[in-house]
């Protein structure tokens, strides 16, 4: 018979056939597929053991009785004399209770002490339809609901950073351009590679990244790993009933909410019916691992944003080679504005898709939004870049330049072979020219002397941009001049 079949006839739960099989009551055979066989033999000894349980006698004696060192009659005289003492104490209990009634007692007024003396045993046992011997009487689950949880979020936040350096490192997409939508696919990618990496790491190891570091192992109650199909059931009843489908926020919050109440209250998950969940030890070193995985994890994803903002050629660096550093850069932080530059440092109007609308961008020096990119070298190496706009009499709105400034420095500045992921030099000149757009300025940072005048009548800064005053469109003028240049 199987565990499910002698559970069944047997009347017992398996925690209750598991435990008297660990105090060597029973003793089951193993199939070639490594699941237990259990006997006729091994069903009558259970029945025996829930009808003397069920009397009260205890585990102790049915051990006993089970190697032969006891015979029943001595066991059940000795146990109908502990029956009719308790059935006197119960009596006696019952006859003071009546007499309390008779008498009127009153709370405020109760003389306890005569009562007291009537009584041997200060309470009484309550009936109940399952005997308390067979509840005591099982293999004792894993709770650990928060041990649980913190093993969960690890798990989720390795899956889900899988993701996130496919797309930084892979498709060189910037997290940090991400809308609520992108925060949305990203945890759904998470779930999706739970769903279906998490049924092969329980098939193959017994535990995931997060269980393993936390002392949690996965396996099935017959003490063999779980099969792939058992594994995919039980992570799916995990997404399910666990974590309420794990983007639905109050359907979430609510299984979460029950799935905690029932783990404290040792009640069976519903995904682990076929599953225990066993704690291998509760060492305090693995609090400090947990924490150290997660910095770990802050630690990679940083380096992979700064690697993916980065030039990709660096050093002494041609003029091609800085406009492919910066149609790569303009892409990741999503400056493309439909243009580029070719190997030469003009601008290309990037290509439309087909069923998609593009308003015409017009080129020449008297358009502010398409700075002319002068470029000086030495021997075919760069040395520097200079731009200059210039607009008069205008009744249209004057553009800083900022992200052509911005995508300049991080091209050859950030190239320089002085300059890492960790100097901060280049941050600060990005930094200061996202706050000062219209403002005149002069830094060095990694060999790059980096210059920008600004000069403007007639025009309102409103942050972003110049605004052409009321009554001055005719009057109005505005020169900016940037340029970076190798020391």
């Amino acid at each position: 018979m199987t565990i499910k079949e002698i559970e069944e006839r047997s009347g017992m739960t398996r925690a209750n056939i598991r435990f008297y099989e660990s105090e060597g009551l029973l003793s089951p055979t193993r199939r070639e597929n490594g699941y237990r066989d259990y006997s006729p033999e091994d069903l009558e000894i259970l029945k025996r053991i829930r009808l003397l349980r069920t009397l009260h006698i205890s585990l102790e004696e049915i051990k006993a009785l089970h190697a032969g060192e006891q015979e029943l009659t001595a066991t059940l005289e000795h146990h109908l004399k502990e029956l009719e003492r308790q059935q006197e104490d119960l009596e006696q209990s019952r006859k003071v209770c009546l007499a309390m009634k008779q008498d009127g007692v009153r709370y405020e007024t109760l003389n306890a002490q005569p009562y007291l003396a009537a009584l041997e045993q200060p309470a009484k046992q309550e009936k109940s339809q399952t005997p308390p011997e067979l509840v005591s009487d099982r293999v004792p689950r894993v709770q650990a609901p928060w041990r649980r949880f913190f093993a969960r979020s690890l798990d989720l936040a390795i899956y889900s950073m899988i993701w996130d350096l496919i797309l930084i490192l892979a498709a060189r997409i910037s997290l940090n351009s991400f809308n609520a939508w992108g925060d949305v696919f990203g945890s759904l990618a998470g779930l999706m590679t739970m769903l279906v990496l998490e049924p092969v790491l329980l098939s193959l190891f017994g535990t995931t990244a997060g269980k393993w570091i936390l002392g949690l192992r996965v396996t099935h109650y017959e003490e063999r790993r779980l099969t792939w199909a058992e594994a995919r059931s039980r992570t799916f009843g995990v997404w399910l009933w666990g974590m309420g489908l794990g983007a639905v926020p109050i359907f979430n919050l609510v299984r979460c909410w029950k799935s905690y109440k029932a783990c404290v209250d040792g009640d069976t998950l519903p995904w682990e019916s076929d599953s225990v969940l066993d704690l291998k030890d509760e060492r305090k070193w693995r609090i400090a691992v947990w924490v150290g995985v997660r910095a770990a994890m802050f630690g990679i994803a940083f380096l992979a944003l700064n690697a993916a903002g980065q030039s990709k050629y660096r050093g002494d660096i041609t003029v091609s080679q800085f406009c492919e550093n910066y149609n790569r850069l303009a892409a990741y932080y999503d400056m493309e504005n439909g243009r580029s530059l070719d190997g030469e440092g003009n601008w290309t109007q990037d290509p439309v898709e087909e069923g998609t609308f593009a308003l015409e961008v017009l080129e020449g020096p008297e358009n502010a939004d398409i700075p002319e990119y002068v470029f000086t070298e030495e021997e075919g190496i760069m040395t520097g870049m200079s731009f200059t706009v210039l607009q008069e009499n205008s009744n249209t709105w004057a553009s800083g330049c900022q992200e052509e400034r911005l995508l300049s420095v991080l091209s050859f500045a950030g190239a320089k072979r002085k300059g890492n992921l960790f100097d901060g030099g280049t941050d600060k000149i990005v930094t200061f020219i996202s706050e000062h757009p219209f403002e005149d300025f002069s830094f060095t940072a990694n060999g790059v002397i980096v210059t920008c005048e600004v000069e403007y009548s007639g025009y309102m800064d409103l942050g972003d941009a110049l605004y052409p005053e009321e009554g001055k469109e005719q009057e109005n003028s505005f020169y900016l001049r940037f340029e970076m240049r190798q020391e």
